[in-house]
Formats: C-alpha cells, sequence, structure tokens
C-alpha cells in the first residue's frame, strides 16, 4: 500500500507537467497524463480518477501561489492552454537577457490585423473595402510574422484567399480563444491609438459577410500553423515582452 502522504499534491504536478512542456497544455492532456500514469503504476492509483473540477481547483490554487509569492511568471489560461508566462514589468531585463529586439506593428498593420481578427475569414478585397486603402504590402509581413496565415477560398470568381488569425496571434496576445479578442486592444495600443482601434472594431462589426461561411470561435477547431521553428521574434510594446518556459529555457514570443 503506497505512502499518500508522501506522494507529490496534484497541484505539484501539474506545475511540473506546465513548466516542462514546450507549449500550452489543454486541460484535457493534464488530465489524460494523471490518468495514464496512474493506471500504469499503481504507486499513483489515487489520481486514476482525477476529474476536471479538481484539475481546475489545483491550477488556481497554483496560479494564486505564483501570484502572491511574486515568482516573476504567472500561470496563463491562454490560447487553449495553460502555460507560464513571465511578468511583463521584468520584460526590460528579459530583452537584455536574451538580446531580443521587437519590432513595433504599423498602425495600419495593427487595424489590418484586428479587421482580420474580428471578420474572419475574410478577403483582401473585403479588408481593402473596411480600411480603404490595399493591403497587399501589409498582409505579407503580418503571415511572416505568423500572426495571420491563409484559411481557404472564397467562392466568389477568381476564389481569392481568405485569412485569419493563427494560434501564435492568440499566444501573442495572451487570449484564450476569439472571444476574447475585446481584450487585445489595451494590449498592443497606446491610449492616443485606442480611439482609432475601437472606430475599426465598430466598422467591422456593422458590415456583414455576403455568403462567406463564420469562423468557429474555438481555437481547438483551427489548426496550428505548420511554420519552421526558427523564426524572428516579434512584439508591440518595447516595454513589455512575455516570455514562456520552452523546454527548460525561456523564449520569448
Amino acid at each position: 500500500m503506497p505512502n499518500i502522504d508522501k506522494l507529490p499534491g496534484l497541484k505539484q504536478i501539474l506545475g511540473a507537467l506546465v513548466f516542462g512542456a514546450n507549449r500550452p497544455l489543454k486541460l484535457r492532456e493534464l488530465r489524460d497524463c494523471i490518468v495514464e500514469v496512474a493506471e500504469e503504476d499503481e504507486t499513483v492509483a489515487v489520481y486514476a480518477d482525477v476529474d476536471d473540477k479538481q484539475l481546475r481547483d489545483a491550477l488556481k490554487e497554483l496560479a494564486d501561489d505564483l501570484e502572491s509569492n511574486h515568482a516573476g511568471f504567472s500561470l496563463q489560461d491562454s490560447a487553449g492552454g495553460f502555460r507560464l508566462q513571465s511578468d511583463a514589468e521584468c520584460g526590460r531585463w528579459l530583452k537584455h537577457l536574451l538580446n531580443a529586439k521587437p519590432h513595433r506593428l504599423s498602425q495600419p498593420a495593427l487595424e489590418t490585423m484586428a479587421i482580420i481578427a474580428y471578420r474572419q475569414p475574410i478577403s483582401k478585397a473585403d479588408i481593402e473595402a473596411v480600411r480603404g486603402v490595399s493591403v497587399s504590402h501589409i498582409i505579407k509581413p503580418l503571415m511572416e510574422m505568423q500572426l495571420v496565415r491563409i484559411v481557404g477560398r472564397s467562392e466568389l470568381p477568381g476564389r481569392p484567399f481568405l485569412y485569419g488569425t493563427t494560434q501564435l496571434f492568440l499566444e501573442h496576445f495572451g487570449l484564450k480563444n476569439l472571444k476574447d479578442l475585446d481584450k487585445m486592444a489595451p494590449m498592443v495600443l497606446s491610449r492616443k491609438e485606442l480611439k482609432d482601434a475601437d472606430a475599426v472594431r465598430e466598422a467591422t462589426k456593422e458590415r456583414k459577410a455576403s455568403d462567406e461561411p463564420e469562423l468557429a470561435l474555438e481555437m481547438g477547431d483551427t489548426p496550428t500553423p505548420s511554420v519552421a521553428k526558427d523564426v524572428p521574434e516579434y512584439a508591440v510594446d518595447e516595454d513589455t515582452v512575455k516570455t514562456q518556459r520552452d523546454e527548460g529555457a525561456a523564449g520569448t514570443l
């Protein structure tokens, strides 16, 4: 009979899993991992019946502990999974340590990205109809930054490409899913720019899609883009750099 008192607690196990992962972990993945190990090893069989409520309670306790201890990083539920993320207030030191040289997104790029996020899937012609200018030179760098991707083709004549946001887009701005888009503006815009962002958001909401299907709001239905591993780092605010543990080493978003 195993000594339950000597077993690591659920909070401790979850902390180790999130720390050691190189990507956000979904609640289902955490549960499956704990249950499968319990089924294979009778010494930890006590965790064979762990449920989602127990996991959420333990994750909340872990998040509260990190926040109260001012550990320099916190547990975040973003992009459909849990991950450890460094505190934004410590960004200047992280930038110096990692020699990170973030690039600012221009106001036109931010507006274009907001239109794509709120209207996706959307064609270049529809983006240009909202903005009133050509966006070809803007979409390309957004795709290179892996914030925007091609999600399909329209049924309209010529079958133009349809654009949408990526998993990295959610991770970059700390969003759980597309339902949290309203939380994005304060993260990426200064006070001076918020008024313009609100105008863009209202314009995109008022404009109705003709025959284009709505993109599923849950990013679990949206595949992660296939991209190269070594990509340049991008950030909107040079004073804010968020990092996460990646196979034992910190990396910028």
